[in-house]
C-alpha cells in the first residue's frame, strides 16, 4: 500500500530527526571517551557534533508545519548511538572513523533518495535535505580519508554499522525507506 505524500513527508522528517539524534549520541560518546587521549580527533568530532546538532534542530523545526512528530523510538537511537560511540571510541581512532564513514555512507544514499522524492511533494524540505547532505558528505569524505577501508577490521565495523543504521531507518519509516525509489 502506497502511503499518502503527507504521511511520507512526516515519516521522512521523523527518521531524519531521529538519525541526527543518534549521530549526536554517537559523537557525544566518542568525544567523552577520546577527548583526552586524542585531542586532534576530539576537535574534529566536536565540529562534526555541532553540525549534527544543527541538523537535528533543522529537522525538528520543519516538523510542526507538516504535522510531524518525533520518532517514538528515539530512546533506541539514543542508546544505540551512545553505545556505538562508546564502543568505537574504546577501540580507537580507526574504529571511530570506520563507524563515521559507515553511518555517513548509509545516510548519503538515504538522503539522495529522499531529495528526489521530495522534489515532487515538498520542494522546501528537499532543499533542506540537500543542504544538510552537503555537510554529511563532508563528514563521509573526512572519515574515509582518515582510515584504511581495506582492512578486515574496517570491513567488519563498516558492515555491522551499515546494517544497524539501515535497520533503524527502515524501522523508523515503517519500511518506507526501503521503497523510496519506487515511490518517487
Amino acid at each position: 500500500m502506497k502511503p499518502e505524500p503527507s504521511q511520507l513527508v512526516r515519516r521522512i522528517l521523523r527518521v531524519n530527526h531521529a538519525g541526527e539524534h543518534g549521530a549526536v549520541a554517537i559523537h557525544s560518546a566518542q568525544i567523552a571517551q577520546l577527548s583526552r587521549s586524542n585531542p586532534t580527533l576530539g576537535d574534529w568530532l566536536a565540529e562534526t557534533l555541532s553540525h549534527e546538532q544543527s541538523h537535528r534542530a533543522a529537522f525538528r523545526e520543519a516538523m510542526p508545519a507538516r504535522a510531524a512528530k518525533p520518532c517514538r523510538a528515539m530512546w533506541v537511537w539514543n542508546i544505540g548511538g551512545a553505545s556505538l560511540g562508546w564502543m568505537t571510541a574504546t577501540i580507537g581512532a580507526s574504529a571511530v572513523m570506520a563507524c563515521t564513514a559507515a553511518v555517513e555512507r548509509t545516510v548519503h544514499g538515504h538522503l539522495v533518495e529522499q531529495a528526489l522524492l521530495l522534489d515532487r511533494i515538498d520542494p522546501e524540505l528537499a532543499a533542506l535535505v540537500r543542504s544538510i547532505q552537503i555537510e554529511e558528505d563532508e563528514h563521509l569524505a573526512d572519515a574515509e580519508a582518515r582510515h584504511d577501508r581495506a582492512t578486515l577490521f574496517a570491513k567488519v565495523v563498516s558492515s555491522v554499522v551499515t546494517f544497524a543504521t539501515a535497520a533503524l531507518i527502515a524501522l523508523s519509516t515503517r519500511g518506507d525507506s526501503l521503497r523510496l525509489t519506487r515511490l518517487a
